[in-house]
C-alpha cells in the first residue's frame, strides 16, 4: 500500500515540474490594465445593488466629457502605481424615509467591496453626493406589491395622509 502511495507521489511531483517548466513566471512579462469604463460599470452595478438609491446625473461637466470619466451617476479617477488606485464619486438619489447617512455608508461598503475584489485596485476614496429625493417605487419591487395589496378596498389616501 505504501509502495502505490510512494510512487502516485512521485508522479504527482513529476507532474507538477513539467507544469512549471512551461509556465515558468520569470519569463512572463506585461502588465494588465482595467480601463476607466469597465471601474465605472463594476462601480454602477454595486451602487445598483443598494436596496433605495438609484444613479443620478453628476452634472453638466460630466455631460461633456470634461474631467473624469462618469457612468450612470458614478465618475471614477485610476491613479496609476505599483498598485493602482480608486477615487470614486457617485451620484445617488435616496428613497424618501430612509436615513441618508446609513444608505450613503452602505453606498460606499459595496463600491469598495466590489472594485477592489474584481479588480485588486486599492479603493482610496468613495464621495457619495445625494443629489436628491424620490418618492414611488420603481416597479417589479416588492414594496409596489404590498402597497397595492393594502390598499385594494379602500379609499385612496388624502394628501395630507402622504
Amino acid at each position: 500500500m505504501e509502495e502505490k502511495e510512494k510512487h502516485l507521489t512521485e508522479e504527482e511531483t513529476s507532474e507538477g515540474l513539467e507544469s512549471t517548466e512551461t509556465l515558468d513566471s520569470s519569463t512572463v512579462t506585461g502588465s494588465v490594465k482595467i480601463s476607466e469604463e469597465v471601474i465605472a460599470q463594476i462601480a454602477t452595478q454595486a451602487l445598483l445593488s443598494v436596496k433605495g438609491v438609484q444613479p443620478a446625473s453628476p452634472g453638466l461637466v460630466a455631460n461633456l466629457r470634461l474631467g473624469k470619466k462618469s457612468s450612470s451617476g458614478v465618475k471614477i479617477s485610476v491613479h496609476d502605481g505599483e498598485v493602482p488606485s480608486i477615487a470614486v464619486e457617485a451620484y445617488v438619489t435616496v428613497k424618501y424615509g430612509l436615513r441618508i447617512p446609513d444608505v450613503a455608508w452602505d453606498v460606499q461598503e459595496s463600491i469598495k467591496k466590489n472594485l477592489e475584489q474584481f479588480t485588486g485596485y486599492t479603493v482610496k476614496s468613495v464621495d457619495v453626493y445625494v443629489q436628491g429625493v424620490f418618492f414611488e417605487t420603481p416597479q417589479g419591487e416588492e414594496g409596489a406589491a404590498q402597497s397595492s395589496s393594502e390598499t385594494e378596498g379602500t379609499s385612496p389616501p388624502e394628501r395630507s395622509e402622504l
